[in-house]
């Protein structure tokens, strides 16, 4: 197979420092501990962060101001390798109940004001760097080759790489370096890429373009940190780029993360390995966002439920709304996230059945098949529901085994079905 431009330009990268971090879990929106970077050196160190600190500065533009402080002096020009430029979210950096909680904030020394200047960025990076445990990042010094600066939280390890074939300009780069960083396809939204553009090494005014991928266009987009001229200083620095992957907690929408899922989370969600027949099961409807249903039908009709890697495939192969297909899933009788039995079995319990004791019959089947309504046997026989009307008013108390409609159900008729219908 002929080797990819991609694959070429990762070739080409020389590992110039590695450093092996450990992910930590986050306390009230603190990892305790900051990530510098020295390009001089090609050093790679963690940094403690004090409670003084906390207390004092908080996060975001407290963090780097105090940052700064530790590496600059009062002769220290914008483009002096001692110049930093300092990346830090706040505490609640990607708390998704807070409006602008993806907020970054970086900070450096101005080319345009000659002062400290700071401009923020919404998007995934500073979340990204929270969730590898860091609440702050100082790149400081300047690097001999183009370089990039790769965080990645998946492989625990930190590294500075020498990248002399990817192009300069933002919105080139960050597909390469996306491409590059990712295991696959949804391992793209793990991928956030700080860079700056050609432009920012003949202007005092250039910007930072930080990059999230876009699942519905399939390419990296852009935001931009613009006040100051920071994206100057990073290319004075010889920086490309800086690369963080995320913890491989793709895809980014769990049934676990529902705020209601105690309500409707099974007991036990099943996995399989069913994703090439659930994209042929796609293909089947060209992949069209309008068949949604219509495939999560056939994969139903397939599984017996819905596992939760259809809702992977589906999302990728028509890019609906993962969230929606969770609805979908969700509302509509039919469809289970927990595997259901060979036949379900459904008893009315619409006004004209009640009133003629459904109620009585669907305990009846509770106590013979020793389950609650809404669970399987544990011989995945049968599962059994209650539904609000089967449309056969006229044949009430009714009972819907598979396809079979039973009509004048009795109590004392309870084992008989049970018991035919295992015989099928």
């Amino acid at each position: 197979m002929a080797e990819s431009a991609v694959d070429a330009m990762k070739k080409a990268h020389e590992v110039l420092a590695a450093y092996d971090f450990k992910v930590i879990d986050l306390e009230r929106g603190y990892a305790r501990r900051t990530l510098k970077v020295d390009l001089d050196r090609n050093e790679i160190s963690e940094h403690p962060v004090s409670q003084k600190m906390i207390d004092l500065w908080t996060g975001g533009k407290g963090f780097d101001l105090w940052l700064m402080f530790q590496e600059i002096d009062k002769n220290t020009k914008w483009d002096d390798p001692n110049n930093p430029i300092c990346f830090s979210p706040g505490p609640l950096g990607g708390t998704t109940s807070f409006p602008g909680s993806g907020k970054t904030i970086v900070t450096s020394i101005s080319p345009l004001t000659k002062s400290i200047m700071d401009c923020n960025v919404g998007g995934y990076f500073g979340p990204y760097l929270k969730f590898s445990g860091y609440d702050a990042l100082v790149i400081i010094g300047k690097a001999k080759d183009d370089v990039v600066v790769v965080i990645d939280a998946q492989t625990e390890k930190i590294t500075i790489e020498k990248a002399p074939k990817e192009h300069i300009d933002s919105h080139l780069l960050s597909e390469e370096l996306t491409e590059m960083y990712a295991d696959n396809e949804l391992d793209k939204r793990n991928i956030s890429v700080v860079s700056s553009g050609k432009g920012a090494e003949h202007t005092y005014m250039g910007v930072l373009n930080f990059s999230f991928y876009d699942w519905r266009r399939q390419l990296p987009r852009m935001k931009q940190a613009g006040r100051g001229g920071i994206g100057t200083v990073f290319r004075n620095k010889r920086l490309k780029a800086v690369v963080v992957r995320n913890r491989d907690i793709t895809p980014a929408w769990r049934v676990a993360e529902n705020k209601v899922q105690k309500l409707v989370q099974p007991e036990k969600i099943p996995h399989c390995d069913c994703t090439a027949e659930i994209e042929q099961i796609c293909a089947k409807y060209n992949n069209n966002p309008e068949y949604v249903i219509e495939m999560m039908q056939d994969v139903q009709d397939r599984y017996r439920c819905i596992p939760p890697e259809t809702l992977d495939v589906i999302n990728l192969k028509t890019r609906t709304p993962k969230a929606y297909l969770y609805h979908i899933a969700t509302f509509y009788k039919t469809f289970s996230l927990e595997e259901k039995g060979e036949q379900t079995i459904q008893v009315c319990m619409g006004t004209a059945c009640h009133v003629k004791g459904s109620a009585k019959i669907l305990d009846e089947f509770e106590r013979e098949l020793n389950v609650k309504t809404g669970q399987t046997t544990k011989d995945k026989k049968f599962s059994l529901e209650a539904v609000a009307c089967l449309g056969a008013c006229s044949l009430a108390p009714v009972v819907k085994i598979g396809d079979e409609v039973l009509g004048g159900v009795q109590v004392k008729d309870v084992k008989k079905i049970i018991k035919n219908a295992q015989g099928k």
